[in-house]
C-alpha cells in the first residue's frame, strides 16, 4: 500500500512537471526533432503534456509538404501513446484519438503526379537514413475528429479543387496507415461541401492503396432523407488522375438507394428538379465510358427505367460527341415526366407528340447521340401499340426531324392523336 502511494505520489509530481510551458514546450521540440533528422521532414509540435489519466495532449501540430506549404494542422490531439520506442522509429502507435480543428490539405502540384501526403509518407520508406528498411506506421483502434477541414487540390485539372469540405466531424475504429496504404472503419461522417451539399453520415469501410480506392459496404445519407447504399472501388495509376473522368476506372453496386435529383445538378446539371427516385444497379468504367447494368429506378411520379444502359462522354465538355446505348426491359413514364426527369440532352429527344400517349411502356433498344436516335422499340400507349424500327435525325429541333424506318400501329386511336393539324403533318412523316 505504501508503495502504491508513493508510485501515485511520483506521478501526480510528473504531472505538475510537465504542465510547465517551458517544459512542455521542449518536450514538444524533443518529440520531433529526431523524426525530422532521420527523415527529412518538418512536423513541429509546440506543446507536449501529460494528462492525469495517462493520456498525451499535443497542441499546435504543424506538418509541413515538400513544397513549404501545409499538408496537416492541428490545434489539439490527444491520445495515449503504447511504446516510446516505436514513436521514436516511426512506429506511430496509438490508443484512442481525439482531434481537434484539423486542416487536411492533400494536393498534387502542376506536373506532377504524386501528392504531398504521397511524398510525405515516401519518405518514411524511400528516404530513410537508416541502414535497416523501416515502413511508416501509424494506427488507432478509435479516431474523432471534430470541426475540421478539408481539401483535395489538383493542379493539373481545369477545375483543380476536388473536394473541399468543412464542419468535418469523423469517428473511425481500426484506423491503420501501413507505408501508403490506408484502412479504416468509418462509422461516422458529416461535413458540409463547397458546392453546397450537406453530407449527414457516411459509413464505410475504407481501404486506399497507390491502386485503388474502395468504400465497401458505404452508406451516404444527405438530408432530408436520401441515401446511397452499396459499394464502390475506383481503380488507377496515380497519374491517371489529372484524366479522372476519362482513365480512373469506377466499379460501384448500389442497392435499394434513394437521391433526390435536385443534388445531383450540384454535381451534374442536366437532371429535373424536385424529384426523388429509388434504384439498384451495378456501374463499371470511366465517368466518360460508363455502363450501367441492371438498372432497375423508379420515381416519385411512378417513371419507371429498367434496363442495361452505356453513356459516353458525359463529362465532356465538347459538344457533339455524347453517346447513350440503352437495351430497355421497361421504360415506363409520361411525355412530362419523363422529360423532366432525364437529363437534357436525353429529354431533347423526345418527340412532343408523345405528349398524346398518356401514360406509355417501352421495350426494346435505342441509340442515341446529339443528332440521332435510333429506336428499335415497341411502346404500349392509352392509344394503343406502337412497333418501330426508327432512324431519327435533326433531333436538336426534334419536333421537325427527319424520320427513316418501319412504323406500325395496333388498334391506336388516331382520332386523339390526330387531334391537331401539326400532329397529322407530323403522323405523316413518320409513316
Amino acid at each position: 500500500m505504501k508503495i502504491a502511494g508513493i508510485l501515485l505520489l511520483l506521478f501526480i509530481i510528473l504531472v505538475l512537471v510537465l504542465s510547465i510551458p517551458a517544459i512542455q514546450t521542449s518536450l514538444g521540440n524533443y518529440v520531433t526533432k529526431r523524426i525530422n533528422s532521420d527523415f527529412k521532414t518538418n512536423i513541429n509540435v509546440d506543446k507536449v503534456s501529460l494528462q492525469f489519466n495517462g493520456d498525451v495532449e499535443l497542441k499546435q501540430i504543424y506538418i509541413e509538404d515538400y513544397r513549404q506549404d501545409t499538408l496537416i494542422s492541428i490545434a489539439e490531439l490527444n491520445t495515449s501513446i503504447l511504446g516510446v520506442r516505436n514513436l521514436i522509429n516511426g512506429q506511430l502507435v496509438f490508443g484512442d484519438i481525439d482531434i481537434e480543428n484539423l486542416n487536411f490539405n492533400i494536393k498534387t502540384y502542376k506536373d506532377e503526379t504524386d501528392t504531398n501526403l504521397d511524398v510525405f509518407v515516401a519518405r518514411f520508406d524511400s528516404d530513410n537514413p537508416r541502414s535497416e528498411k523501416s515502413n511508416f506506421l501509424l494506427s488507432s483502434s478509435d479516431v474523432s475528429i471534430y470541426n475540421s477541414v478539408f481539401k483535395f487540390i489538383d493542379e493539373n485539372r481545369e477545375t483543380t479543387k476536388l473536394l473541399h469540405f468543412e464542419d468535418l466531424n469523423i469517428n473511425a475504429t481500426n484506423f491503420l496507415i501501413n507505408g501508403s496504404d490506408v484502412n479504416a472503419r468509418i462509422n461516422t461522417l458529416n461535413f458540409v461541401d463547397s458546392r453546397g451539399v450537406t453530407v449527414k453520415n457516411m459509413m464505410t469501410d475504407f481501404s486506399y492503396t497507390l491502386t485503388d480506392m474502395t468504400f465497401a459496404n458505404l452508406s451516404i445519407k444527405t438530408p432530408p432523407n436520401s441515401e446511397l447504399k452499396g459499394d464502390l472501388k475506383f481503380s488507377y495509376d496515380r497519374a491517371d488522375f489529372k484524366y479522372f473522368t476519362d482513365k480512373v476506372l469506377v466499379s460501384a453496386s448500389f442497392k435499394d438507394s434513394k437521391v433526390k435529383l435536385d443534388e445531383l445538378n450540384t454535381f451534374y446539371n442536366e437532371f429535373g428538379v424536385n424529384q426523388t427516385a429509388t434504384f439498384s444497379t451495378d456501374l463499371s468504367g470511366t465517368l466518360n465510358d460508363l455502363q450501367t447494368s441492371n438498372l432497375k429506378l423508379n420515381t416519385n411520379r411512378n417513371t419507371r427505367i429498367y434496363g442495361d444502359i452505356s453513356f459516353k462522354n458525359l463529362f465532356n465538355k465538347e459538344e457533339g460527341n455524347f453517346y447513350m446505348n440503352g437495351k430497355f426491359r421497361n421504360l415506363s413514364s409520361t411525355y412530362k415526366d419523363l422529360k423532366a426527369l432525364l437529363p437534357n440532352v436525353l429529354g431533347a429527344a423526345i418527340p412532343s407528340s408523345f405528349d398524346r400517349l398518356g401514360y406509355f411502356t417501352v421495350v426494346g433498344n435505342s441509340q442515341i447521340t446529339s443528332s440521332t436516335v435510333v429506336a428499335d422499340i415497341q411502346i404500349d400507349t392509352e392509344l394503343g401499340f406502337v412497333d418501330s424500327n426508327l432512324r431519327i435525325s435533326k433531333i436538336n429541333d426534334i419536333d421537325n426531324a427527319a424520320y427513316k424506318g418501319n412504323i406500325i400501329f395496333e388498334e391506336f386511336d388516331f382520332g386523339t392523336f390526330l387531334d391537331s393539324p401539326p400532329l397529322v403533318k407530323h403522323l405523316l412523316i413518320l409513316m
